[in-house]
């Protein structure tokens, strides 16, 4: 039953569970001999599906699966995945085996939609030789280039041609309604769905119109719709249908998803004559500064000004989340810079999203770092959620030889907003150069096994044994200037009292507030202790 695998083309079972993470994947029993898997099925007993399928099987329990297994053996499944709890009990491991169907268990509350979609992403981008750089979607993945609308629009997202067959989806699809699940699972719109949508001239509206319209529900249990058409050359291509909350987009939403459906349309377009986008790898090269010359031709941008954008979740990464980072940060990213900056070009590279944006070589350095910050910024507005994003502006590169020293500067600014929570979330080098110096001052201190020993670490102390409140009585001190009034109003004691205070402090660490150097040693003191992670 076993074939060779395909090890320049499609991952296995086991490289998926790795790709998408043990909390969403478990590999139950591995039967499956390292076929590679080419697509994805739904189990559907009253039909067939293609060979070399995961195959999902919803609705099938543990005890059912050695019978499932016998069932579908002629049709070459590598595997098969079933909802927790799946035991590896003597007949599973049997049945399994004999097939050579490796099993896998989903997550319980894990979205059998969304295990779709990545599982097609991870099979479309998948490269063994350089999986971080791989071409990644949405350059040549229609699911993760809706993945990337979706959440840029805050709202799952289904693509369906002009006879309202599925072509894809986004995640999120457990917030849709129970016929968006239906189509997505039989790739068909349910036919009385479109005779209602027809009655009511719905489509009419949409062939007519170039701008996002708002469709009420179809029935009872359904959710309201914004849909636009997708249009290459006045060509109609297909609709893009997008579940809302009940309310129609507002101006800025209604105008990306309009923006949406043109790159949707270009996709459909550039897939059906072949043609492809730069390579990351040739981002990645100049970037890196391997032959930039070269790698700045091939990308169209050697006589352009150049900035480097990055960007990553706020909170670390773990090595085995690396995917599930890429399809969070850099396909949305790449869809915001397609529509707001058409030549940018980007990649994935050390768990963290980059982007190289080309400007006019007249336009001047301040004008080209300002208008990559304003796209990161709106990328935060979008795509952030509470500030779990973070994103760094790097100097601008005059030539193609200067990209690698502007990518550097860039990760010195984004681990600097990665660490410190009192840093903004998009920012250029010139931002933060105050918590860069800290940070630095810190990480040195740390290095040599010491920490400042000032009249801040003294009072800490003191207040730790005695309960009291000397370092914020000398916090707002220095932070209003040694206007006492001020300072006493901050702490919530008299003028009285709060001067009673600074004569203890002085007692205690021999504070001057006119020496200089003990003023500075003070206030470092303070903002190392504000340097504390995300």
């Amino acid at each position: 039953m076993s074939t060779p695998r395909d090890v320049a083309a499609h991952p296995t079972a086991a490289e998926i569970v790795d790709a998408l993470g043990r909390s969403v994947l478990r590999l139950v029993v591995d039967g499956g001999g390292g076929r590679a898997i080419r697509e994805v099925a739904i189990h559907d007993p009253a039909g067939p599906s293609r060979p070399g399928s995961l195959l999902l099987a919803p609705g099938v329990t543990a005890e059912d699966l050695p019978e499932l297994l016998d069932a579908v053996a002629t049709a070459d499944h590598p595997a098969i995945v079933c909802r927790a709890p799946v035991p590896a009990g003597a007949a599973l491991l049997r049945a399994a085996r004999e097939h050579g169907t490796t099993v896998l268990e989903l997550a319980a509350g894990a979205d059998w939609t969304r295990l779709a979609d990545d599982v097609r992403a991870v099979a479309a981008a998948w490269s063994p030789a350089r999986p971080d750089t791989a071409d990644g979607p949405p350059a040549d993945d229609l699911f993760a280039l809706l993945d990337a609308a979706s959440v840029l629009l805050d709202a799952p997202i289904v693509l369906e041609d002009t006879a309202l067959a599925v072509l894809a989806w986004s995640g999120r699809q457990d917030e849709a309604d129970q016929e968006r699940v239906t189509g997505i699972l039989e790739r068909r719109a349910p036919g009385w769905l479109v005779d209602a949508l027809e009655a009511r001239g719905d489509f009419a509206r949409l062939a007519a119109s170039d701008e996002p319209l708002f469709l009420g529900p179809a029935s009872s249990q359904a959710k309201p719709r914004m849909a636009v058409a997708v249009r290459f050359g006045g060509e109609l291509l297909g609709y893009l249908w997008a579940t809302t909350t009940g309310e129609p987009f507002g101006p800025e939403r209604s105008a990306d998803f309009t923006a949406v459906a043109g790159a949707v349309a270009a996709f459909l377009r550039r897939h059906g004559k072949g043609d492809r986008p730069a390579t990351p790898d040739l981002v990645s090269a100049l970037l890196h500064g391997d032959d930039p010359d070269e790698a700045a031709q091939r990308l169209g941008v050697r006589n352009a000004k150049l900035t480097v954008l990055v960007a990553r979740s706020a909170a670390a990464v773990e090595p085995d989340e690396s995917w599930a980072e890429r399809r969070r940060v850099l396909d949305p990213l790449t869809l915001h810079l397609a529509i707001g900056h058409p030549r940018a070009v980007t990649t994935f590279d050390g768990n963290a999203a980059y982007a190289l944006l080309p400007w006019p070589s007249s336009m001047t350095a301040a004008a080209a770092v300002a208008g990559t910050k304003r796209l990161a910024e709106g990328f935060a507005r979008r795509a952030g959620r509470g500030g779990d994003l973070v994103l760094a502006v790097g100097s601008v590169a005059s030539s193609p030889d200067e990209v690698a020293a502007a990518k550097e500067e860039a990760d010195l600014v984004l681990r600097a907003l990665a660490d410190h929570p009192a840093a903004p979330e998009v920012a250029t080098f010139t931002d933060i150069q105050a918590t860069f110096a800290l940070s630095a001052s810190a990480r040195a201190l740390a290095r040599a096994g010491h920490r400042l020993r000032g009249p801040v670490d003294v009072l800490a102390g003191h207040d730790a044994e005695q309960r009291t409140e000397l370092v914020p009585t000398l916090r707002a001190y220095l932070d209003l200037f040694g206007d006492v009034k001020r300072a006493a109003d901050r702490v919530h004691v008299h003028p009285n009292t709060f001067r009673n205070r600074l004569h203890r402090i002085r007692e205690l660490t021999g504070f001057d507030v006119t020496d200089p150097e003990t003023r500075f040693l003070a206030e470092l003191e303070f903002r190392l202790r504000d340097l504390r992670p995300r």
